[in-house]
C-alpha cells in the first residue's frame, strides 16, 4: 500500500513540474463576463445598469435587453457590482473567472422608493441573506467546490452548516437538523421535489454516502434549517433547493476530473441558439483507500447527470433532468474472517433514476412553474452468515410521480400571492425474507413485522399525496414585511387523511444595518412508505411538528455579518414500537446507517408502529460570516447550542440518538493570487448518546441490553481539522485545476458508537479514519 502511495505522489508531482514548466511559456489568456440583469418585481430587461469589477477597470453597460458582456478579462476572482438609478445597488462576491470559457452572472435588481431625487441604495454582499427567509443559507457553486472535506459534495457541504449535528459513521451524508432525523429532509431539484440524491440510500430516510449530482451542474443551494414557508410540505426539518445552471453558449466544451476516489467527464454546449444541453458521466474507484482500512468489502458506484434548458421564448423557458446512480458492493469472501465480518454488514444494490420536466412562463405581474418528475428507486438488501447462507433479503421497487404548479402573482404594489399545488403517486412493491435464525440484540427471534406472518411476504402499496398552499406577503412599511401561509395535506393512504396548517413570518428592518427575523409553523410529514407497506401501520397519523424560530442580523461591514438564530421544536404523533418489546423505540430517532443486523433491522420500519411519540428541540445558533473581498481573504464562525430528547411508547424520555449539544465550526480561505488558493476547516463537537455493548459472555448472552440501557452514555467529545489547497493554471481555451484535500490533519482518532467483533469476539470503540489526503486534477475546455 504504502508503494502505492509513492507511485501516486511520483505521478501528481511529475505532472505539478511538467504543468509548471509549460505555463511559464505561455502568454497569460483573457475570458470574459456575461449575463443579463432584470427587474426582480417584473422580470422586464434593465438597459444601461452599470456593471463594474471593484479594483479594475473593468466594466459594461447593459443593452436594450439587459445583457451585457465585459471582455479582456485576466483570470482570477472578482467582485462585480451592478448600479441602477433607482435600484438597490449589488455586490457579488466570488465571481470566478477562468480561460476555458465565459463566465455568465445574472441579477435581478429591486427598485427602491425614489424620494424626489435620484438616489442609489447600496445593500453590500448580504443582499440574498437579508431578503431570504429565516434559518437560510446561500452557497454558490464555488464555495461548495472549495470547501475543505466536502468532496465537492452539495449535501456533505451543507452538514456543517449552524443547526446540522456530527455525524460519526464514515463515509455518511445524514442531515441532522436541529435534532430532527435523517427522514425529516426535502431536496427540490429546479423546482422538483426528489425523494433523495445520494448514493447508497437508506430506505425510509434522505440520507446516504454521497450525493449523485455533479456539483458543475449547480449554480447555487439554498439551505433552510426550518421556518421554511407554506409552498413545502412533507417534510418536518429543513429543505435543500438546487438550482442548476444553463450550459455555456459559445461552443462545445468539457471537463475531465480524476482524483482519489473517482473519475468523470463532462460535456455540455449550445442547442442552437435558444439552448444547451450539459451531460456527465462520473465512476468511483475506492480500492486503494478501502484496502488500506483493512476492509473486505469495495462501494462501487456510478452516476449520470443530464441537463437541458431551451428558451421557447423570451418569457417561456423549459428544462429537462435526467439523473441515475447505480450502487453495488464488491466483498471479498476468501478468508472466514472476511466472511464473519462481512455477515454483519448490508449488501446494498440501488439503482435511481429522477426524470423531469420543467416549464417556467415569465410574466410581468410574476412567474408560474410547473414541473412533472417521475422518481424511480430499486433496493436491494441481503446479508449472509459465515457459512454465506442468506438470512435476509429485502427488495423493493418505489417509484413516485409528481406534477407540481406554483404561482407568483403581484396583487398590488406591495403586496404578493402565491399560490400552488402538487399531486403526487406512488407506487411501492417489496418482497422480505428473514431465515428462522435471526435473533435481535437482546437474543429475542425477529419475525416480519413482529406479527406472526411467514418468513417470506410479498407487499404492495399504492399511495396518493395532494396537496395545495397559498401565502400572502404584504409590505406594510419599507421596514416591515409579513408573510401568511395556509396548506393542506391529503394523504390517502392514511386512517387520518387531512392535515390542515398555518405559518406566518414576518422581517422587520430595524436600522440600515440589522434586521429581525422570526417565523412560527405547524409542518406535517407522511410516514415513509418504507414503514406503511405494514398494512398494520396504515393506522398511523402524519408526523406533526409545531415550530418557532426568532433571529437577528447585524452588518458589522459590508463583507462581514453576524447572526443569531433561537428555535423551538415541539414534535407529535411520531411513529413508536407497538409491541411491549420494542416500546422503547421512536423511529425518526433512528437511521444513521445502512440497516441490518446491528440495528435489528429497526430503519427498515418492518416492525410495528403506533402513532405516540412526542419529542423536543430547542437551542441557539451564533454565526459570523465575512465574504470575499478586496483583502482576498473568506471565512465563516458557527456555534450552535441545543437540546434533543423523544418520549417513547412506554412513556420513558431518551436524548435524541443526534443529540450533540455544542458544535462549533470554523472555515477560512486565502486567495493571495489567481493561481493559488488554501483554505481550511476546524469543527468540534460534544458526544452524541449511545446503548452501551457487551461481550454475549458477559451480559447472558445478550449484545445489549435494551430498553434499559438505551442511549444512556455518551461519546467522548470530538474535533478535527481538514485543509486544501487549489492550484489553477490557465491556457489559451482551457483551464487545469490539480487540488490537495487532506481530511483529520493531525489524525485525531474520534470515537464512534462501540459494536461487537464477532471474530475478535471484542467490544471495538471503532475510531473513524484518521488523516485521510485526497489528491485530484481537472481539466476544462
Amino acid at each position: 500500500m504504502m508503494r502505492n502511495k509513492l507511485h501516486i505522489s511520483m505521478v501528481v508531482s511529475a505532472i505539478f513540474v511538467m504543468i509548471l514548466a509549460v505555463e511559464k511559456g505561455v502568454t497569460q489568456p483573457t475570458s470574459s463576463i456575461m449575463g443579463q440583469v432584470v427587474d426582480a418585481e417584473t422580470n422586464e430587461p434593465l438597459s444601461s445598469v452599470n456593471v463594474t469589477l471593484e479594483g479594475t477597470g473593468f466594466g459594461a453597460a447593459t443593452d436594450l435587453d439587459g445583457m451585457y458582456t465585459i471582455i479582456g478579462v485576466p483570470p482570477g476572482t472578482y467582485i462585480m457590482r451592478f448600479s441602477y438609478i433607482g435600484f438597490e445597488t449589488v455586490e457579488r462576491s466570488d465571481v470566478l473567472v477562468v480561460s476555458a470559457k465565459p463566465t455568465v452572472v445574472d441579477e435581478a435588481l429591486t427598485s427602491v422608493a425614489l424620494r424626489g431625487e435620484d438616489v442609489v441604495v447600496d445593500v453590500g454582499f448580504f443582499r440574498q441573506e437579508l431578503q431570504a427567509p429565516v434559518s437560510t443559507t446561500r452557497l454558490s457553486r464555488e464555495e461548495i467546490r472549495r470547501f475543505p472535506g466536502g468532496f465537492e459534495d452539495v449535501v456533505r457541504t451543507v452538514s456543517t452548516l449552524p443547526g446540522v449535528a456530527v455525524v460519526n459513521e464514515g463515509g455518511r451524508n445524514d442531515l441532522l437538523v436541529r435534532g430532527g432525523g435523517p427522514s425529516e429532509n426535502l431536496y427540490v431539484v429546479n423546482g422538483m421535489e426528489v425523494p433523495n440524491i445520494n448514493h447508497f440510500g437508506t430506505q425510509g430516510s434522505s440520507s446516504g454516502s454521497l450525493s449523485f449530482i455533479n456539483l458543475d451542474f449547480v449554480d447555487d443551494v439554498e439551505f433552510s434549517a426550518g421556518g421554511f414557508g407554506a409552498e413545502y410540505g412533507d417534510k418536518l426539518s429543513s429543505v435543500i433547493a438546487l438550482d442548476l445552471r444553463p450550459s455555456r453558449m459559445d461552443r462545445f466544451g468539457g471537463k475531465v476530473t480524476i482524483s482519489a476516489t473517482q473519475y468523470g467527464l463532462d460535456f455540455e454546449g449550445p442547442l442552437g441558439d435558444r439552448g444547451g444541453v450539459i451531460a456527465s458521466a462520473r465512476k468511483s474507484y475506492l480500492d486503494l483507500l478501502f484496502r488500506a482500512l483493512d476492509q473486505p468489502f469495495i462501494p462501487v458506484y456510478t452516476d449520470y447527470n443530464v441537463f437541458v434548458n431551451y428558451d421557447v421564448t423570451p418569457r417561456d423557458k423549459l428544462y429537462v433532468l435526467g439523473l441515475a446512480a447505480i450502487d453495488r458492493v464488491d466483498r471479498d469472501q476468501t478468508t472466514l474472517e472476511n466472511r464473519v465480518t462481512n455477515a454483519g454488514i448490508m449488501d446494498n444494490t440501488q439503482d435511481q433514476v429522477i426524470t423531469g420536466v420543467s416549464y417556467k412562463r415569465i410574466r410581468r405581474w410574476g412567474v408560474t412553474d410547473v414541473t412533472c418528475n417521475l422518481n424511480s428507486v430499486t433496493y436491494q438488501f441481503s446479508q449472509v452468515d459465515e457459512q454465506e447462507e442468506e438470512y435476509f433479503r429485502s427488495e423493493t421497487d418505489e417509484r413516485e410521480g409528481v406534477l407540481k404548479a406554483e404561482s407568483e402573482v403581484r396583487l398590488a404594489e406591495r403586496l404578493k400571492m402565491q399560490v400552488g399545488g402538487t399531486f403526487k403517486q406512488g407506487w411501492i412493491d417489496s418482497r422480505t425474507m428473514f431465515a428462522d435464525s435471526i435473533y435481535d440484540r437482546n437474543g429475542n427471534k425477529v419475525t416480519p413485522y413482529d406479527l406472526g406472518l411467514p418468513n417470506t411476504i410479498d407487499m404492495d402499496l399504492t399511495a396518493n399525496k395532494y396537496a395545495g398552499f397559498v401565502a400572502l406577503t404584504q409590505q406594510w412599511t419599507p421596514l416591515l414585511e409579513t408573510t401568511v401561509g395556509v396548506r393542506g395535506d391529503y394523504y390517502d393512504f392514511l386512517d387520518d387523511r387531512f392535515y390542515p396548517s398555518v405559518r406566518v413570518s414576518a422581517g422587520c428592518q430595524l436600522s440600515s444595518r440589522t434586521k429581525l427575523k422570526t417565523s412560527v409553523g405547524r409542518y406535517y410529514q407522511a410516514p415513509s412508505y418504507a414503514w406503511v407497506l405494514n398494512p398494520y401501520n396504515r393506522a398511523l397519523s402524519a408526523l406533526r411538528n409545531d415550530m418557532g424560530v426568532v433571529g437577528i442580523n447585524y452588518l458589522i461591514r459590508d463583507y462581514l455579518s453576524v447572526e443569531v438564530e433561537g428555535y423551538y421544536k415541539r414534535y407529535n404523533d411520531l411513529p413508536t414500537g407497538a409491541t411491549p418489546a420494542l416500546s422503547y423505540l421512536v423511529l425518526t430517532n433512528t437511521g444513521v446507517g445502512y440497516g441490518g443486523r446491528e440495528d435489528d433491522f429497526q430503519s427498515f420500519g418492518f416492525v410495528p408502529l403506533r402513532s405516540d411519540g412526542e419529542g423536543e428541540a430547542y437551542g441557539v445558533e451564533i454565526s459570523l460570516q465575512k465574504k470575499y473581498s478586496q483583502d482576498c481573504c473568506y471565512g465563516q464562525a458557527a456555534l450552535s447550542i441545543g437540546k434533543s430528547e423523544y418520549t417513547a411508547a412506554n412513556g420513558e424520555t431518551y436524548p435524541g440518538q443526534f443529540d450533540q449539544m455544542v458544535v462549533f465550526s470554523i472555515n477560512w480561505g486565502f486567495k493571495p493570487n489567481p493561481r493559488w488558493e488554501y483554505s481550511a476547516k476546524f469543527r468540534a463537537w460534544t458526544g452524541a448518546p449511545f446503548t452501551p455493548v457487551y461481550r454475549p459472555s458477559e451480559n447472558n448472552g445478550e449484545i445489549q441490553n435494551l430498553p434499559e440501557e438505551y442511549l444512556s452514555e455518551r461519546l467522548k467529545a470530538g474535533h478535527h481539522l481538514d485543509v486544501r489547497v487549489d492550484r489553477r493554471f490557465n491556457f489559451t481555451g482551457w483551464t487545469l485545476i490539480a487540488f490537495v484535500d487532506v481530511q483529520n490533519v493531525y489524525d485525531n482518532k474520534i470515537e464512534r458508537r462501540p459494536t461487537y467483533d464477532f471474530w475478535t469476539d471484542k467490544v471495538e470503540n471503532t475510531n473513524t479514519i484518521g488523516i485521510l489526503p485526497s489528491i485530484g486534477i481537472s481539466a476544462e475546455f
